[in-house]
């Protein structure tokens, strides 16, 4: 009797149990955000705001109350102009350069069958640098229109030691422009460079400290995305496609005997990779073209690591990124793919990698010529037989 009892005990406490957690409910916290990146010296005239809704999927719980928190100082670096810090939906002008940040919280209730009281839950949101908020720095822009690359550098070193400019990557992308411009203008003597080749590394290093600051797509501004453009294809131009010989329309590593030509060409690709590697918002456009060359060389082990990476993430990029990716980066993408898959094919006998790459890329490469002749040539658009 006693087992009896403690087993209809135990099956009630379950049952209890089941109720209370199957009416419990599981709701979803979201956000959607007008902006990422504001201006506050437009030309346009429109308004520096952006609005945050809180977008809550309740999932049988009662409507949340909603509490926002930005980082800056209210007042001073932003001000509300709609709605509220504990509304829903709030619209703030931003008043201040800066990287902004947030947190949403909403608390919300629920009612479990049995008890009278409700009980009380929350769901949160920790967002860190959703918001650039700049300026496009008109005296810079206007020396570089000028062609006085040596006095932008300077101007620019000015805005670089700015506190409110710490995290801006606008200072050094015109840094990199002065840079760049000594070099071509090699007028490298002018500033104390040594030799012209440091202007140009200048140029890269200021490059690559904006794009690892820029979180939220400055370099997608027509006019700075054009002139990354050109510095990218500069190099791929310089350092990388020299040591190449071309194939049916795609390159391919030095195919001679040399042993000794072959291995300096592809040190000399490999690190002009590297260099490419540190100018561009999507490292992963080198990697393929990386990968092969590194193979090619008998570093099997650092090729393979790559291709193990590269090769998934290709299925992540999304249109909004390939919009995003230079002229270049879009060249090396390509024409890396078409390079890494003969070298897997090569490797393995198959076309499964290979058709893997071609295929992740078919849809964004669907109109260039040289893709799809590659395609339909050599891997019969990656249909099986």
């Amino acid at each position: 009797m006693k087992c009896l009892a403690l087993f209809i005990a135990l099956a009630l406490q379950l049952l209890f149990s089941s109720k209370i957690n199957a009416q419990k409910p599981n709701p979803e916290l979201s956000y959607i955000q007008s902006e990422k990146l504001i201006f506050l010296d437009n030309e346009s005239g429109t308004s520096n705001s952006v609005t945050f809704k809180s977008v809550f999927k309740s999932d049988g719980a009662k409507e949340p109350s909603t509490t926002w928190e930005f980082s800056g100082v209210a007042g001073k670096d932003w001000k509300i102009i709609k709605g509220s810090l504990e509304s829903e939906e709030v619209e703030l002008e931003f008043k201040k350069v800066g990287i902004y940040s947030f947190t949403l919280n909403t608390i919300y209730q629920y009612t479990v069958s049995g008890e009278e009281e409700p009980e009380e839950d929350e769901r949160s949101i920790e967002k860190e640098n959703i918001l650039t908020v700049t300026k496009n720095l008109d005296e810079l822009t206007q020396i570089y229109a000028d062609k006085d690359y040596l006095k932008l550098v300077k101007k620019a070193d000015v805005y670089l030691v700015k506190p409110e400019y710490a995290e801006d990557p606008t200072p050094n992308i015109f840094s990199a422009k002065g840079f760049y411009g000594v070099y071509l203008d090699e007028s490298h003597e002018k500033i104390g460079l040594g030799d012209r080749q440091a202007a140009l590394e200048n140029a890269i290093e200021c490059t690559s400290a904006a794009i690892e600051l820029d979180i939220n797509g400055i370099f997608n501004v027509s006019i700075h995305k054009i002139w990354l453009n050109e510095l990218q294809n500069k190099l791929f131009e310089d350092e990388i496609v020299p040591n190449l010989e071309s194939e049916d329309g795609y390159y391919i590593p030095y195919n001679g005997t040399d042993k000794e030509i072959k291995q300096e060409n592809n040190s000399l690709s490999i690190e002009g990779c590297e260099v490419y590697r540190s100018i561009t918002k999507y490292p992963i456009t080198i990697s393929l073209m990386e990968a092969a060359f590194r193979y090619d060389a008998r570093d099997s082990k650092t090729a393979n690591a790559i291709w193990k990476k590269a090769i998934p993430d290709l299925e992540l990029l999304n249109n909004e990124d390939f919009e995003n990716m230079t002229e270049t980066d879009l060249s090396i993408l390509k024409y890396g793919a078409m390079l890494s898959a003969v070298k897997l094919t090569e490797i393995s006998s198959s076309n499964s990698q290979a058709c893997q790459i071609l295929n992740s890329l078919k849809k964004s490469f669907e109109y260039d010529r040289t893709f799809n002749a590659f395609l339909k040539t050599k891997y019969n658009n990656c249909i099986e037989e």
